[in-house]
């Protein structure tokens, strides 16, 4: 008998101590939280002027330095905090192209962690070296990486779907997600054996997960603010987006669905803070502001971050700050319209290729240059991702095809454009839809019949065909040429470099 009153006393406790466990899961906690976010830094590591101000001389802002000094003097001023990145951290300064660790980028992954995240989730930029790089990458990282929808041959990429945080009183979980359309944006080369499942349907699967064992549930997310958006429109019981891709200078958080979306722009420029309430399992108040990294503010900067940036500040200038030619003119880009950049860029890209015509991705051409010296460091910011120079042929119907895709992505800027050389048209739009009305390669009346020789990247040609050209060509040749190199040794050969908007791709009416 006695044995059978402890047996049931003790069965009593366990019992009783399960309830305990799972009425701690069920419960909220009360508290108050901030979060620290940044974005798309793309190996930002030095400042950059800050061109939009209208005094002169302009402003310096951004830098690895001035970001681990606003995002330290945040945390001083609000201890209970998080610190959090939403992706791309590579590819935008040479420093990406360099190894260290035995890693492209690896020298940036130092800095990132000498400021001390908590979390980072991946983007479609940290691909551009490959997946044997970002694998390597991530294991550099000191901070969780999570992404919940990103599979490689049916097993996650990152370590991690999601984390759970105490900070102060508060259960804090952070959910990581990539872009639906990642084969999208990304060189078909990088992607083998991925896979990006639904991010609305995989957020939702791991909020009804950790719900009853959090006061607070943040989605990561690289993906733009409009499909941040479009998935606050379509789950349930999360808090918080913080959200990266579309370089978006969010000045306060967008509402929709009871979350808050939140974006900080891009390239180390700004820190996004948003300290919240949290009662009853959601946010009661909420203040935000996004904090400019004003170089000339800084004061006692970390010497180690210092020494960081100046390490390879030096090297880098050794490399690629020799002039290579004399800008005339100051060359700028667009998205969605022809552009002086575009068409020096196309028009050398033929010349080296020797083709009839030649076509580059906007969205390929990062930066704008301005008249006076050029170097080398100019042109790999100008063209930083790792891609090769592709020939192709096409016949005279199908490139008047590429002319009316092209047109049409101008109209309705379903993506950006491809800026042209050797090319030009004219076209009609009416209730939306696009008539080429004239075209004409190499200043002749284009042949339908005729077999033309182009040339592009891979990136463009190897599963985005579809997209820019409205067809996919059956013969191209890769030539071995990284765009930049073969930029930047045309430049040296021909060192007075101007160009002008020509009307290449004309709307009429």
């Amino acid at each position: 008998m006695k044995t059978n009153r402890i047996t049931a006393v003790f069965i009593l406790f366990v019992f009783a101590g399960l309830a305990l466990t799972f009425a701690g899961c069920s419960t909220s906690h009360n508290g108050q939280i901030t979060i620290l976010h940044t974005n798309d830094m793309h190996s930002q590591y030095v400042p950059m002027k800050a061109t939009w101000v209208k005094k002169n001389p302009k402003p310096e802002i951004g830098g690895m330095v001035a970001l681990q000094y606003y995002i330290a003097q945040q945390r001083s001023k609000y201890p209970q905090s998080l610190v959090l990145d939403a992706g791309d951290v590579l590819t935008g300064t040479p420093i990406s192209k360099i190894k260290v660790h035995d890693v492209y980028g690896g020298g940036f992954i130092d800095m990132i962690n000498l400021i001390g995240y908590n979390a980072f989730t991946i983007g479609n930029h940290e691909f551009d070296e490959g997946q044997e790089n970002l694998k390597k990458l991530i294991q550099l990282f000191n901070c969780d990486v999570l992404s919940a929808n990103l599979f490689t041959d049916g097993q996650l990429f990152a370590d991690k779907a999601y984390a759970i945080y105490k900070v102060g009183n508060l259960r804090v979980g952070v959910i990581g997600l990539i872009l639906k359309d990642l084969a999208g944006v990304t060189a078909k080369k990088n992607l083998l054996g991925i896979t990006v499942t639904d991010p609305a349907t995989t957020a939702q699967k791991y909020i009804d997960e950790i719900d009853a064992k959090t006061d607070l549930i943040i989605l990561l997310t690289h993906e733009g603010v409009d499909e941040d958006k479009d998935l606050a429109g379509k789950i349930h019981n999360a808090d918080i987006i913080v959200g990266g891709h579309s370089h978006t200078r969010l000045e306060k958080p967008i509402e929709k669905n009871h979350i808050l979306i939140v974006q900080a722009g891009s390239k180390t420029r700004y820190v996004g803070r948003l300290s919240v309430d949290v009662a009853g399992d959601s946010v009661s108040r909420f203040d935000y502001q996004l904090v400019p990294t004003w170089v000339d503010s800084v004061k006692n900067p970390n010497p180690q971050m210092v020494e960081l940036v100046e390490k390879y500040r030096a090297q880098i200038d050794k490399e690629y700050n020799k002039k290579i030619g004399t800008l005339f003119t100051d060359l700028g880009k667009a998205n969605s319209a022809e552009s002086s950049l575009g068409n020096f860029l196309t028009d050398a890209v033929r010349d080296i290729c020797r083709t009839d015509f030649a076509v580059l991705n906007s969205g390929g051409i990062r930066k704008t240059l301005s008249a006076g010296p050029i170097t080398k460091l100019d042109i790999v910011e100008v063209l930083p991702f790792s891609n090769s120079l592709v020939k192709f042929k096409c016949t005279g119907k199908q490139l008047l095809i590429l002319m009316q895709t092209n047109a049409q992505s101008a109209v309705d800027h379903s993506h950006g454009i491809l800026q042209v050389s050797g090319i030009k048209y004219k076209y009609r739009v009416k209730n939306g839809r696009v008539k080429i009305t004239s075209a004409k390669v190499g200043g002749k009346k284009l042949d339908p019949k005729a077999i033309y020789s182009g040339a592009t990247v891979d990136f463009v040609i190897n599963g985005q065909s579809q997209k820019y050209f409205g067809f996919d060509p059956t013969k191209s040749k890769d030539t071995g040429l990284l765009i930049s190199d073969a930029i930047i040794d045309y430049i040296i050969k021909h060192p007075q470099v101007s160009s002008t908007i020509e009307g290449r791709m004309q709307r009429i009416r």
